[in-house]
């Protein structure tokens, strides 16, 4: 009897506690989605206010930065040494401390000025210039050493003592140097901190904000202390934009605590300052939290239920759910004879209508095998092209970086032409194939730069007919070679020639050889080994070819028979058109 009704009828009792159950777990889906929405809301809702507080405090620590340059630059200040003459003495002091003075009577952030010289002149207690000792910086609570290494630079918040008592100031300092370079002393102006504190409350005391240098350093915060130093600094190399949000933990004397919190950060590449705002993650999403357990719980008590009902109705139909499984257990594709029962008219026999049609059809399943082994090709090739990019650009950077180490930056505008070259050509508008032409403009672009770093006496003789030069070629092939050769070949030598030359042969392969007269390759080169660095070049060229182009082809590296150093030899078919590329992926040319 069961055979000829629908299984939703017989559902039906089970299905309304499971919608209840649905419902529920769709309120409670709404309920999390709220919340990220909410999440979101409130971090770009910080975010556009960090951008616009960043901008007011930049503003405002530029002009006190070029006030004090202003300042150092002054002629009163170029001369500090103290006349012998009682009166011109007494005349030099009260020039300089009104020149001075006058920096904190223009602008009311400003506390004080301090002047730290070898002869200091006698201040006024009262008022806010004073005249220190040059040695007695080391003594001061904010002293770094890399003060002396530098020409100006800001403090983080600190005490200072005052006629009117202790006072919280953020200090910037400038050494001062007279027309002709010689060090006159160190300027410090001390900047009032509630004003600073101020300016990035911005009418909001609750929040929790943190204002950072270039460095990561303090410099000063306001709201709760939980907002610490070393909380930030576990979580300052992911702030790696201009501006973002992420969800963090508090971290108290280096092990995490429950507190979780929302970090919303504000800074611009070429600024020095870093604005931080936190807000306790609790604040955001804790008033609907018990919305969302009363949900739970009203969701697990309709899934009881639902699962009451399902159990007593799930015994009706577990008979032929078990025939199906028999039957996709003993048979096999084309093998044995189907035996399901025919007599179903529900939803039972359109599965069992359907189960044989599925075997019908697996045939053509493994005929679509071949296209997706051919696209799984094609994405193999992808990846490996995308892993020899950042390779490259690393290693070349890196030997600018050792250039612009090692001297000045004449040279530089040649290197960046080059460079833009070859990023042209690495990127290739995303083709995964280039002109042989190309190649070889990308290769002697990375050889003259190599020139500039090593010397004329490093040389590249290229012999490519023009006929060949038309063809094509996977990118970022003959490259490696010629790093190789210098980082490795020419190591410790003081000059060295690269070779590199082709032909087609007569069955249709392009070869090229690159030959070089380094020092040639180690004696257990052709043992295998696992390294870590190195190898990776040479290594994903060959990968790279063997997708390609299949057997037939690839590269390999011989020691020179008539002197030191290395030949290589690649061999590639010849690629008269870009649209080949994906018929020699399939091993189809």
């Amino acid at each position: 009897m069961f055979k000829k009704y629908r299984i939703d009828y017989l559902l039906f009792g089970g299905s309304a506690a499971f919608i209840v159950t649905l419902l529920t777990i769709v309120i409670w889906i709404a309920y999390s989605y709220s919340a990220q929405q909410m999440v979101q809301n409130t971090s770009y809702y910080q975010q556009g206010l960090l951008n616009e507080l960043y901008n007011k405090v930049d503003i405002q620590m530029k002009s006190i930065e070029q006030i004090s340059l202003t300042a150092s630059r002054n002629t009163i200040l170029d001369d500090v040494k103290l006349p012998e003459n009682p009166y011109s003495n007494y005349k030099k002091r009260k020039e300089m401390e009104s020149f001075l003075a006058q920096l904190t009577f223009s602008t009311p952030d400003i506390e004080s000025v301090y002047f730290y010289i070898k002869q200091p002149l006698q201040s006024d207690s009262q008022g806010p210039v004073k005249f220190i000792e040059h040695d007695l910086i080391k003594e001061e609570d904010w002293y770094n050493p890399a003060i002396e290494n530098n020409d100006f630079g800001w403090i983080g918040e600190h005490k200072i003592r005052t006629a009117q008592g202790e006072k919280q100031v953020i200090s910037f300092i400038r050494k001062v140097y007279s027309a002709a370079g010689d060090y006159r002393g160190l300027l410090l102006l001390n900047i009032k901190a509630s004003s600073i504190k101020k300016l990035i409350e911005s009418h909001n005391p609750a929040a929790n904000r943190i204002l950072l240098d270039s460095g990561g350093r303090l410099v000063t915060m306001i709201g709760s202390e939980s907002m610490s130093q070393d909380r930030i600094k576990a979580y300052l190399a992911n702030i790696n934009s201009d501006s973002g949000y992420m969800k963090t933990e508090a971290v108290s004397g280096g092990s995490a605590d429950s507190s979780e919190y929302l970090m919303v950060w504000a800074k611009r590449f070429n600024r020095d300052w870093t604005l931080i705002e936190s807000t306790p993650w609790e604040e955001i999403t804790g008033g609907s939290f018990r919305l969302a357990m009363v949900l739970l719980l009203a969701g697990g008590s309709a899934m009881l239920i639902a699962l009451c009902f399902n159990l007593f109705f799930s015994r009706q139909f577990v008979k032929p759910i078990g025939l199906l499984l028999h039957e996709m257990s003993r048979n096999s594709v084309n093998v044995n004879k189907i035996n399901l029962p025919t007599g179903y008219r529900n939803e039972f026999g359109a599965l069992f209508s359907g189960y044989r049609k599925l075997l019908e059809r697996i045939q053509e399943l493994y005929a679509s095998l071949e296209d997706q082994y051919r696209r799984q090709k094609e994405a193999e090739i992808k990846a490996l092209q995308a892993m020899i990019n950042p390779h490259f650009l690393y290693n070349t950077l890196d030997q600018l970086n050792w250039m612009a180490i090692a001297g000045g930056q004449e040279k530089m505008s040649t290197i960046l032409e080059l460079m833009g070259k070859m990023f042209r050509i690495g990127l290739s508008n995303g083709e995964s194939v280039i002109s042989i032409r190309d190649e070889l403009l990308h290769m002697e672009c990375y050889m003259q730069i190599q020139q500039i770093r090593l010397g004329e006496q490093f040389a590249l003789r290229v012999d490519v007919p023009e006929s060949i030069q038309d063809l094509y070629i996977p990118k970022l092939t003959l490259q490696p070679f010629i790093e190789n050769a210098i980082m490795h070949g020419f190591h410790g030598k003081k000059e060295g020639l690269i070779e590199v030359c082709s032909e087609i042969t007569k069955d249709a392969v392009v070869v090229f050889r690159i030959t070089d007269n380094g020092v040639g390759l180690r004696d257990d080169w052709q043992q295998p080994k696992k390294r870590k660095t190195g190898g990776y070049g040479i290594r994903n060229v060959r990968e790279r070819i063997d997708i390609y182009f299949g057997g037939g082809y690839g590269l390999e590296l011989l020691p020179n028979t008539d002197g030191p150093g290395t030949t290589v030899f690649i061999r590639i078919p010849v690629l008269n058109n870009i649209e080949g590329q994906g018929d020699a992926a399939c091993g189809k040319l």
